[in-house]
């Protein structure tokens, strides 16, 4: 009789046991669930991230100065594509739309103007700095790209009768450019 007892106590402690054991597995969640949820938090930061008037004025500041190597490259080379006037146009347009704070769409109109003026530099036997690349910080800011033909529409939008001719802009000295010289204070950071 004492064995019996020795035998149910045993089994009835080994039974709690597993049921313990199972009761806070079941509290825990998967692991693999929790990455799907933090990936999921993580691109949703990165595509409603708040764009702020310092970041757009960062990276219009970097594509002035791709632009102005592109001008450099077209006067030596006179390749014309129409890519560095794309390149001037958007960059004003831009500047426009900052100053409307507009940032993200600001930001998106330097980034296509930038690759229009690393276009340029290509066509005219130019190659490109590596420090002129988007860096991480100007991808994550700019969050989803708009389309290039997109940005093109609205610029061509707001004036019907734009030339996207090199040798029009190409010519003229680039300090008289909007492009060129943007003022800090112009931006307020909002």
């Amino acid at each position: 009789m004492k064995l019996k007892c020795k035998i149910l106590l045993s089994s009835l402690f080994a039974l709690s046991f597993v049921f313990i054991i199972q009761g806070a597995q079941a509290q825990h969640k998967r692991p693999v669930a929790k990455k799907k949820i933090v990936q999921h938090r993580k691109a949703h930061a990165v595509k409603h991230h708040k764009v702020n008037m310092a970041h757009t004025y960062r990276v219009m500041k970097r594509t002035n100065k791709v632009i102005i190597v592109a001008n450099n490259h077209v006067k030596r080379n006179k390749v014309y594509t129409g890519a560095l006037a794309k390149a001037v146009h958007h960059q004003r347009f831009a500047k426009k739309l900052l100053k409307m704070h507009k940032a993200h769409r600001a930001m998106q109109h330097s980034r296509i103007a930038r690759l229009h003026a690393f276009k340029a530099i290509k066509s005219n036997k130019g190659t490109i700095n590596k420090e002129w690349q988007f860096d991480d910080e100007e991808n994550k800011t700019m969050g989803d790209n708009i389309t290039e033909a997109e940005l093109e529409k609205e610029l061509k939008d707001t004036d019907p009768t734009i030339s996207f001719k090199d040798e029009n802009v190409s010519n003229k000295d680039m300090s008289d450019l909007e492009v060129i010289e943007t003022n800090p204070s112009d931006y307020k950071n909002e």
